[in-house]
């Protein structure tokens, strides 16, 4: 993204909060107004008590003109107490652009499908969303703090050397005596400031994503005893952080330094110049004193003019980042509803979640085919089925058949490449998202839960936009997964906390409070991923004969690898290298398919 590009994408920010952004522009150059005016203020004092003393003016002169002079502090002062407010609402809006702009990229995340997953870790875009963003001197900071501070910095210096050019035209001419040199200096090292920040942020994801890994895979890590080999993949991941954190704190040594000399050899100037001028009488005392301290109040905003420039190109590396998370395609293809639905005109006009969602009727494939990248053999080719209200449907074969795959698809979370999906012989594309979605629940083969309490988590699953579930759907959930007696066995009950992923729970608990999850949801359409690889003999029949007296019509599609789930379902479908070669009753597919035959008698006998 050129350098145009970047201020597009500042000037669209601030659009969403142009109040905001007049309001600051005025404090800027109100307080940096009032600044200026004090010593002006100053330089008139000294030159009135000189004439005053060279003149001998009586009482009642000194006494107007002391007034006079007072009534300009007081309303300055005045003046300067609602510019003290600036700092504070600069700080605070700050945070407001923080917010804003996580909130914007992290709903554009949630939009994209497995493919900017596969191709971004989760500790990279953690870093993109916080640490590129977060306080001095990322993007955040800098669409209010960095750029008002350097607008509070110039019309210092214009209003600096408009009240010096007021004063003495030559003496202000050798204040600007830096300034080529500053814009030299920038303009040579302007590349190297952009390149060392990139190199920098990337060691920073690097680490993030190191540490995402070892926290979430803690257990393997400990119960393979590979402390060591780990600590040293992260030292290595620290040594480059530590190079790239160095490299920038040297390439800001070096810049602070050549601008601090700059403006010095300036100020040299101007005090020998200014001495000069004042002892030969060319300029009042108040006159040089005035440039004093105008040259003072020019130093900080000289030096943090080019600042602008510097911090400027370390947050068109964040803003680079961040767009290329925006950047990447989102989910494909017309026919899956997560991808369409958002966009299509119905849903624009259907009505609040939940309502109007269909009655299911029927679910069908028609020569549906995908594949996970190009360079991938097709991992679902030409499927067809056809799956009616209340049926149960269990899909089986060899590991990499297709059997999780297929189930994402139906769930709408992988686009097929080919063929059409047809929710009651409706395309699903023509379904708003919130209806789709509120249809089916899908409940993965490794249970994820988050951070929070048990009914936290049961909540998130239930239809609605509220932070709760009413106590009946809870506890008719938690029933249904067989999870009731061993949640009110814990001390806290449904408010118990759940470590990361659901870190306290066992496998089959995880796994049936997943289960809850999706129930609460009231689903239409069940969608589980071999469940059974966590939930043991006993709670899966438990569990079906649940489903089964309370659930008469839910539709449910079941990966499993036990032949015991067979008996709860009514037709198989047998995936053999994503085709499939057989759908049918169990007992119908031992006569008619000698692949589904010589299948059940490899794997599933004896997995009962």
């Amino acid at each position: 993204m050129k350098n145009t590009g970047h201020l597009r994408w500042i000037w669209n920010i601030w659009r969403e909060r142009k109040g905001l952004i007049l309001l600051l522009f005025f404090l800027t150059l109100l307080s940096s107004l009032v600044a200026v005016s004090y010593p002006y203020l100053t330089k008139i004092l000294i030159d009135m008590i000189q004439k005053l003393i060279e003149s001998h003016p009586s009482m009642a002169q000194v006494k107007k003109e002391i007034l006079r002079l007072a009534g300009l502090f007081i309303a300055v002062g005045m003046t300067g107490l609602v510019a003290s407010l600036f700092p504070g609402i600069r700080g605070a809006v700050n945070v407001v652009f923080e917010h804003l702009i996580r909130m914007k990229y992290f709903s554009t995340v949630l939009e994209k499908d497995y493919r900017f997953f596969a191709s971004f870790r989760s500790g990279d875009i953690v870093t993109r969303l916080t640490d590129d963003i977060y306080e001095f001197p990322k993007l955040g900071w800098f669409l209010c703090s960095g750029i008002f501070r350097a607008v509070e910095s110039i019309s210092k210096v214009l209003f600096c050397l408009a009240a010096m050019f007021f004063l003495n035209g030559k003496l202000t001419l050798l204040s600007l005596i830096p300034l080529p040199l500053t814009i030299l200096v920038f303009y040579i090292v302007q590349d190297k400031i952009y390149d060392t920040f990139r190199r920098n942020q990337e060691a920073i994801s690097d680490i993030n994503s190191q540490l995402e890994l070892s926290f979430s895979g803690v257990r393997i890590i400990k119960a393979y005893a590979c402390e060591h080999k780990y600590r040293r993949f992260f030292s290595d991941a620290l040594n480059r952080r530590y190079k790239t954190e160095m490299a920038v704190v040297k390439l800001g040594t070096v810049l602070d330094m050549i601008y601090m000399y700059i403006d010095y050899i300036a100020q040299l100037v101007v005090v020998f110049a200014g001495g000069y001028m004042a002892v030969r009488g060319q300029i009042s005392m108040g006159t040089f004193y005035a440039f004093y301290n105008y040259l003072g109040m020019l130093i900080y905003p000289i030096l943090d003019i080019p600042q602008l420039f510097v911090s400027g190109k370390r947050a068109f590396v964040n803003i680079d980042r961040l767009e290329e998370l925006a950047r990447f395609p989102a989910a494909a293809g017309a026919e899956t509803a997560a991808a369409t639905a958002a966009t299509s005109p119905a849903s624009k006009t259907a009505a609040p979640y939940p309502n109007q969602v269909p009655q299911f009727e029927g679910l069908s494939l028609k020569n549906v085919s995908f594949r996970y990248s190009d360079r991938d053999s097709l991992a679902l080719q030409g499927v067809n089925l056809l799956v009616r209200r209340s049926e149960r449907v269990a899909i089986l074969g060899a590991v990499g058949s297709g059997k999780s795959t297929l189930l994402k698809v139906i769930a709408g979370l992988l686009p097929p490449h080919e063929g059409q999906i047809l929710l009651n012989n409706k395309p699903i594309s023509e379904y708003p998202q919130t209806v789709f979605s509120r249809m089916m629940a899908y409940v993965p083969q490794e249970a994820l839960l988050f951070s929070g309490t048990i009914r936290d988590n049961l909540a998130f699953g239930s239809p609605g936009p509220g932070s709760d579930i009413s106590q009946e759907a809870y506890e008719e959930a938690v029933a249904i997964a067989q999870m009731k007696k061993e949640i009110e066995a814990f001390p806290l009950q449904d408010k118990t906390m759940l470590g990361q992923r659901g870190l306290s729970l066992s496998g089959g608990q995880k796994q049936r409070l997943a289960i809850a999850r999706a129930l609460a949801r009231k689903p239409q359409v069940l969608l589980l991923d071999d469940i059974t690889a966590s939930l043991d003999a006993a709670n899966e029949e438990l569990l079906w004969q649940a489903l089964t007296e309370q659930y008469q019509n839910m539709t449910s599609l079941v990966v499993t690898h036990r032949l015991s789930t067979l008996q709860y379902v009514d037709r198989i479908l047998f995936l053999e290298d994503g085709i499939v070669q057989a759908f049918g009753r169990h007992e119908e597919l031992q006569e008619t398919s000698p692949a589904y035959r010589s299948f059940i008698q490899e794997h599933m006998q004896g997995k009962m």
